[in-house]
Parts: C-alpha cells; sequence; structure tokens
C-alpha cells in the first residue's frame, strides 16, 4: 500500500497553474511573507510549493480540507508532536555523519531510528480516535495503520528494543593508577556514585554539567574512543548485536513517512506563522471560491507582510473591506499620498495568491477567485537602460500585461502612468481601463486619476480617508465612496511646491 500526497489529491503532475512572474511576488510583498512562513523550515524545501499557485479547484479544496481537520487542536497536536519526534531523528542522523567512531556513529542512527518508531507509532495511535474530515488525513490514517500493523516497521520496533535492552546490559569498571586508566568488568566493587552525588547535593549544586570547549561537537575524544574499544572486547555480543543493527537497516525511515513529514510541514509552518499574527489579534480564514462572475468580496482584510512587520508592536493595522459584485470588475482607489491605497493593493493580490495555494488568507471572511494570471503594473523608477523613457517602458509592459489577461485574470495597477503629464495620463488610463473591462478581468487600480473611478459601472470608487477634522491626518481606512479629488490637488500642489508650508516659506524670505 502507497501513501497519498496531502498536497496534490491526484499527483502534481498535470495540475493547472496559476501564472505569476517573480516581480509581482515582490511587488505585492509575498517574498516576505514566504520567507517568514519558512523561517524555521527551509530544510524542508517548501519554497517551490509556496511559489506554485494553482488554478486547480480540486487541489484547492483539498488543502482547505486538511487546513480545517488542523483547526482542532487534538488534532494539531498530533501533527506538532510527529513532527517534533521527526525533527530529533533528522538532527540523530545528521549527527552521526559527523562522528568518527563506527560505533558512535551506528549508536547515533539507533538512537534517531528509535526516536522514528516512537514517533510513527504515537501519531497511528493518537490519531485513531479522532474525528477527521479531511480525504488527505483520512486516507494517510489508513495507510497509517497498515504499515505500523505490517512486518516491516514491527521489526525495525522490535530490532530497536532489543538492541537497547542490550546496551543496557553493559557494565564495566575504570580503574584509574598512577595515571593510567585500567577498563574491566564490573565486579562487586561498591559504586559510590550515588554517595557522591547525595554528598555534593549538600552544597546545593546539582549534579556536574557536561563541559565542553567552543566548536566541540558530541565526537569522542581519544580517551574514550580507547576505553570504548576495550568496552567492547569485554561485551562483544552487545556491540555485534547494533553494528548488525545498522547494516539491516540502513535506510529504515520509509520514504513515505519522509515524503509525509515533508508536506505536512507546509500546513504546519503556515499555521505557526498565522498562530503568531493571532495573538496579536488578526483574523485568518479559509475563503469560498468564487468562479465566473460570481461575487468577490473580503471582510476585515489587511496586508500580511505589514502585519508580520508589525508582530508584537503596539503600532495599528487598519483592515478593510472590498466587494464585487454584478458587473463590477475593478476598483478604482484614489485619496492621498501614504493613505493606505498600495497597502490595499497588495492586499488585494496576496489574497487571491493564498487562496490560490489552499491557505488560509488575511480576512475574517471571504470569497475569492483562483485566477489563471495574476500580474501587477507598479510605477518603476527609470533606468538607465530605458533609453525610451520611462513612459515607454510602461507602455510596453502594460502591452504585455493586456495581451495575456483574460476574464480569469487578476491585475494589480498601483500610480501607473504618473509619470507622464494629467491630461496625457488620464487618456491612456481610460483606454487602458477601457481593455481591462473588454476582457473582463478583476483589477485594482491606485491612482490619482480620479476621472478613471467614473469610467463605468464596472468600476469601484474607493478612496483613503482621512479624519474629518483633520485632512492631514491619514486613517488607513478604504471606504467605497466617490472619488472627491482632493487627493489630486494634493499632489500636484506636493510635485510642483504649492504646499501652504513651502509657499509660506518662500514669503518668510
Amino acid at each position: 500500500m502507497r501513501a497519498d500526497s496531502v498536497l496534490w489529491p491526484d499527483g502534481s503532475a498535470g495540475v493547472a497553474e496559476m501564472v505569476v512572474e517573480p516581480e509581482t511576488v515582490a511587488d505585492l510583498n509575498l517574498d516576505q511573507v514566504i520567507a517568514a512562513v519558512l523561517r524555521d523550515g527551509h530544510e524542508y524545501e517548501l519554497d517551490s510549493v509556496f511559489r506554485r499557485p494553482v488554478r486547480d479547484l480540486e487541489v484547492v479544496r483539498y488543502r482547505q480540507e486538511v487546513f480545517a481537520d488542523l483547526g482542532s487542536d487534538a488534532v494539531r497536536r498530533v501533527f506538532d508532536d510527529f513532527a517534533a519526534g521527526m525533527r530529533r531523528m533528522w538532527r540523530r542522523l545528521a549527527g552521526a555523519e559527523k562522528l568518527t567512531h563506527p560505533l558512535q556513529q551506528q549508536r547515533w542512527r539507533l538512537d534517531a531510528a528509535a526516536e522514528y518508531v516512537t514517533a510513527v507509532a504515537h501519531m497511528a495511535a493518537e490519531l485513531a480516535d479522532l474525528e477527521l474530515t479531511s480525504r488527505a488525513l483520512r486516507r494517510w490514517r489508513a495507510f497509517l495503520d497498515f504499515s505500523v500493523a505490517g512486518s516491516q516497521f514491527g521489526r525495525l520496533a522490535e530490532d530497536v528494543r532489543e538492541v537497547q535492552r542490550a546496551l543496557a546490559t553493559v557494565r564495566y569498571s575504570i580503574r584509574l593508577i598512577d595515571g593510567t586508566v585500567e577498563v574491566g568488568a564490573a565486579g562487586d566493587d561498591a559504586d559510590y556514585s550515588a554517595t557522591v552525588a547525595d554528598l555534593v547535593s549538600r552544597f546545593g549544586a546539582g549534579p556536574p554539567p557536561a563541559v565542553r570547549r567552543a566548536g566541540e561537537w558530541a565526537d569522542m575524544n581519544q580517551m574514550e574512543e580507547q576505553i570504548l574499544d576495550r568496552v567492547v572486547a569485554l561485551r562483544p555480543e552487545a556491540f555485534a548485536r547494533l553494528t548488525e543493527f545498522a547494516a539491516r537497516h540502513r535506510d529504515f525511515a520509509d520514504l513515505d513517512v519522509v515524503t509525509f513529514d515533508r508536506e505536512i510541514h507546509f500546513y504546519l509552518l503556515y499555521l505557526d506563522f498565522a498562530r503568531g499574527l493571532a495573538a496579536d489579534g488578526r483574523t485568518m480564514c479559509l475563503p469560498e471560491l468564487a468562479s465566473g462572475p460570481a461575487e468577490v468580496r473580503a471582510e476585515r482584510a489587511f496586508d500580511l507582510a505589514l502585519a508580520n512587520r508589525r508582530r508584537g508592536s503596539d503600532q495599528p493595522l487598519v483592515c478593510n473591506d472590498f466587494q464585487l459584485s454584478g458587473p463590477e470588475r475593478i476598483l478604482v482607489v484614489t485619496g492621498p499620498n501614504q493613505g493606505g491605497k498600495t497597502t490595499f493593493a497588495r492586499m488585494v493580490g496576496q489574497l487571491a495568491y493564498l487562496a490560490a495555494l489552499g491557505c488560509p488568507v488575511p480576512a475574517a471572511s471571504a470569497r475569492l477567485p483562483l485566477p489563471d494570471r495574476l500580474t501587477t503594473h507598479f510605477e518603476r523608477a527609470e533606468q538607465a537602460t530605458d533609453t525610451d523613457g520611462r513612459l515607454l517602458a510602461e507602455l510596453e509592459r502594460m502591452r504585455d500585461t493586456l495581451e495575456h489577461a483574460t476574464a480569469d485574470s487578476v491585475i494589480v495597477l498601483n500610480e501607473s502612468f504618473s509619470s507622464t503629464s494629467t491630461v496625457d495620463g488620464v487618456r491612456i488610463g481610460l483606454e487602458v481601463l477601457r481593455q481591462i473591462i473588454a476582457r473582463g478581468s478583476i483589477a485594482v487600480w491606485v491612482t490619482f486619476f480620479d476621472e478613471l473611478a467614473h469610467a463605468g459601472p464596472e468600476t469601484v470608487s474607493m478612496v483613503a480617508v482621512t479624519e474629518p477634522d483633520d485632512s492631514a491626518q491619514r486613517t488607513f481606512r478604504i471606504v467605497r465612496r466617490p472619488a472627491d479629488g482632493n487627493a489630486h490637488a494634493v499632489v500636484l500642489a506636493e510635485r510642483y511646491g504649492l504646499t501652504y508650508e513651502r509657499v509660506t516659506a518662500r514669503i518668510a524670505r
């Protein structure tokens, strides 16, 4: 019996993937999110999975089911315990590779096998009575029951116990005589270890700590190796069992268990990351999945990268809502500088990306599409290699975006075409908007051109609002209401040095 993947219901080959360019991942700060999720789990090589969003409804639902099961503390605890046991196993195996004495290597591998047997057997026993609803974890439990009951696992477990029992019977004595060390069989001499420990404890000290010099690892020194060799000569049968075990169970970990250990960390690492945000009061949810022209929405959503940067701080993180229904396909976001518009746009892109991974998303509730393509069009600094200028480079990038856009695409635009005049920017922006509408793509466009917010029933105007009594005080709330034009006037004044502060400063001269 072979185990099924807990990431791919029918294998990863042939799965329809979302097209996402590396620059889009960077624009949306998703590279920061992925790095934060994998901070303590790079050894599992999951970066490629987190950079492979899919548009396969079956895969996404399959993963959502697992996340839902792991929402139970009892279920999650079982897999956390398994993961901890496997980490101890891997550390033992890695440590064995650094050792030089064959018998010490073999003992560390024995200890690694013991960790493996305990982790697998404990997981099987604990899962037996738990309610699981996900297809992936129910299938895994069935495989685990079959595997643990099998002869191969049973033989491994029994061999571990036999060798451990044999080594536990090894006793020897050490005598220090005139600067020499004699190793002999354990006799009837009294063992003063307990007496000495009791005597030392009266002075408030516990057992002496193991002393290791800086940079020294667990390998034995020359004297310890010589003592071990003499002990082996005294009890060769016990150590022969250890050597036989190492040869018989060279690759004791089942490949299916190793694969499961890697794949379950996709869920455990993400949930660890989300748990840290939950401690700060951030709510995440498994979204409903929308298809075609169905409603798209999110309530109390937030930028995941920003939330992670502010983790543990007292800085507020404002949550926002949005909704597209009926003919609405495009959110046009206007308002003052540094009012949270770009953060809002990134948030929308993050929601689409994370939903396509099958992960919980940063929102209290959400209904999200599975795009065929997620594209960003962020303002870029002019490069020396752009001999034709920044505007032409923007137009060429937009042409490429529109050539590939479909009714299933999501496009995030941030201050596009602001490098040109207002008249030209509006004219170009309206034409691009018409092209996006013609394709039926979902889009969010952060702009200072209020005219784009009134392009038709497909557009929804969202405005970054300020405090009613102080327009300079940002609230970072993005609300659904008509664009008021104030933001563009502020931008023009700042661009041409005509703000109140600048003008009064010049007059004072």
